[in-house]
């Protein structure tokens, strides 16, 4: 079908015609669209009849759905980064440049630098499909990698490395074990950016406790994301008094429970400096 454009200063002539020209339905029944340019012939706007609007905007969603990764059944259950990753963006997801020189050797006996741009994508796609089928914890333990600091105290320098941790029943609260140099290992809670909340919990079920009741009582934190910087006076007391009673040592019945607080109260809004 030819374009039919008209310049800016004709835009009312090409709607008028788009809408009652002799010439504005083909043999199908469709209208022919009308193309508007500036004086460069730059394209500024499209007159579309309904119908092929509809089915353009449908073709770009059913595009952008094609590419949400969805849970394949043919899988074991399991940690999958492109689906669990805490803030899984491009910085946080596993890396497949890793995997480039190991399959270009294996595919095409070369180093990737070596390879033609149709065989670096293909040695790619190859990459990043390797990592969607890629299943941690196989045995349903729920340990998923958290890029976080390091909690190792013998640390000479913090440093932000991938580690294991174990998921909770409140989203963006994980658990991992920390070294404390004299009784071995003890729980801690840490938040899907990598910061630790707390630590010193003798076992799993009592950290795992503690941090169902963190999330009870400060419903509102975005856990995935939270920091040191997102916590109101409200909110740090409502953790300190949270502890205190789901203590590392099991729940002390002298503390009371604290009361759930109000979206107001929990967090410091975003750009807010406090």
């Amino acid at each position: 079908m030819p374009q039919i454009s008209f310049p800016l200063d004709q835009a009312h002539q090409a709607l008028d015609e788009f809408l009652t020209g002799e010439d504005a339905v083909d043999h199908l029944g469709n209208r022919y669209s009308r193309h508007i340019s500036d004086e460069k012939d730059n394209g500024l706007a499209v007159i579309l009849s309904d119908k092929e609007y509809r089915d353009l905007l449908n073709g770009w969603h059913a595009w952008q759905d094609s590419q949400e990764p969805n849970d394949s059944p043919d899988l074991p259950p399991g940690y999958r980064p492109y689906i669990h990753s805490p803030e899984a963006t491009e910085s946080r997801l596993l890396p497949h440049e890793p995997l480039h020189l190991p399959l270009a050797h294996a595919i095409y006996g070369k180093d990737f630098d070596e390879l033609e741009q149709r065989e670096q994508d293909r040695i790619i796609g190859v990459a990043i499909n390797c990592l969607l089928r890629t299943t941690f914890d196989p045995d349903t333990q729920g340990a998923v990698p958290i890029l976080m600091i390091s909690h190792n105290g013998d640390d000479p320098e913090p440093r932000t490395f991938w580690q294991l941790a174990y998921k909770t029943d409140v989203d963006g609260l994980f658990l991992r074990t920390t070294g404390n140099g004299f009784f071995g290992a003890e729980w801690a809670i840490v938040t899907g950016s990598g910061w630790k909340l707390f630590s010193g919990w003798w076992s799993r079920e009592d950290a795992a406790r503690a941090a169902a009741a963190i999330g009870r009582v400060l419903p509102y934190i975005d856990w995935m994301s939270a920091d040191a910087s997102n916590f109101t006076d409200k909110s740090k007391k409502a953790l300190a008094q949270t502890v205190r009673r789901y203590h590392v040592t099991g729940i002390r019945e002298d503390q009371p429970e604290p009361e759930p607080l109000t979206a107001d109260d929990a967090s410091i809004p975003q750009g807010d400096s406090r």
